[in-house]
């Protein structure tokens, strides 16, 4: 990523509006506009009084409680939507993204996309037709510390990543047999967090099998990747609150990395002393140069880095959508496309455990 410019000092700015006054979006996406080039016109929300004081509070010109009227009287260059879930728990965008794209604004909006991959599907129809894009703010493709991974396993010395193994704290709901699917997914949505890190890294899975254990809803899953790789995903509902989140571990030729945390990267490379087995006597190598790497964050400086909105790739993002608006192309990363793939695998856990599920 490039140094940071504060948004006084773009030379040009998209003029956005935005669509949902909530909590998320006040701690983490708002803010992110004072680092990025937004010029916030507008905001939305049905509560007319908070869309006020959202107004008031980020510095936009004009507050709507209808987003059709928002967009037919502001001047926009694209939408930002944040919105909650309706009483079935299911996200809200597919009822009002695709009137944005008809609208020809391209729309940065947060994740999960959708309950079902056939809704996606049905954003990707319009989506295609009306030549605008979608980014879909799945965090990890934008962490610092998943896209040092990405550069690191696309270097030649690092060799074909073959494996991947991670864990993430998340609880799978049982599965009904006279309804066939399981019920109360509200919260397993939050798939997309550890399955979207793993798509930045290893591509797209073509199958997958996973068990459950019940009551705790604790899961282990098996995935076999397009390009070959194997990988599997341990879902510990149970493990301690103390506990770090999560963890990944991916494989290479003779080379690994972890991303422990989400915070902490370990480049494992080089070998340990030279010797026979048995008769090694450095551990650490006979080259201490060529052994691992560790980055982690200091929190002692007043950088930016510092920010919950860069460590968790909050402002990367906005960037990128911005910078694409700006230059009249379309995104490559955390694409429609992309949550496509993710709600795929959702769909796949709401089947039946111990069979192999094609995500074709």
């Amino acid at each position: 990523m490039s140094a940071i410019k504060f948004n006084y000092e773009y030379e040009r700015k998209i003029r956005a509006g935005f669509i949902g006054c909530g909590a998320h979006a006040f701690r983490n996406v708002y803010p992110t506009f004072d680092y990025t080039p937004i010029d916030l016109v507008a905001v939305c929300d049905l509560n007319a009084e908070r869309a006020e004081i959202y107004r008031q509070r980020f510095g936009a010109a004009h507050m709507y409680t209808d987003y059709q009227e928002m967009i037919q009287k502001e001047k926009l260059d694209a939408v930002f939507v944040v919105l909650n879930f309706d009483r079935e728990g299911r996200p809200l965008y597919p009822k009002i993204v695709p009137d944005l794209l008809r609208a020809g604004l391209p729309v940065w909006m947060e994740k999960p996309a959708a309950y079902t991959a056939e809704e996606v599907e049905q954003m990707l129809e319009v989506e295609a037709k009306s030549g605008q894009f979608v980014l879909v703010a799945n965090k990890r493709y934008f962490y610092p510390t998943f896209e040092k991974a990405k550069q690191i396993i696309e270097q030649e010395v690092f060799g074909q990543p073959v494996s991947i193994n991670g864990r993430y704290q998340l609880t799978l709901s049982p599965y009904q047999e006279d309804i066939a699917t399981r019920t109360g997914l509200h919260w397993f949505l939050d798939i997309c967090h550890p399955m979207s890190g793993i798509h930045y890294l290893m591509g797209e899975v073509k199958e997958m099998c996973f068990i459950d254990h019940q009551p705790s809803g604790n899961v282990q899953a098996l995935l076999q990747f397009k390009s070959g790789a194997i990988g599997n995903l341990q879902l510990s509902s149970t493990q301690a609150d103390t506990s770090p989140l999560e963890r990944f571990e991916v494989i290479g030729n003779k080379h690994n990395l972890v991303i422990d945390n989400a915070m902490r990267l370990i480049y494992y490379k080089g070998s340990k002393g030279s010797g026979e087995y048995g008769k090694t006597p450095v551990y650490i190598g006979d080259n201490p140069t060529e052994g691992p790497v560790l980055w982690e964050p200091e929190f002692s400086l007043g950088q930016v880095y510092n920010k919950n909105l860069f460590l968790q790739g909050m402002v990367q993002s906005v960037n990128y959508f911005a910078n694409a608006v700006l230059e009249g192309k379309k995104i490559e990363r955390s694409t429609l496309h992309d949550s496509w793939h993710l709600t795929k695998i959702f769909d796949a856990f709401k089947k039946r455990s111990g069979q192999w599920i094609s995500i074709q």
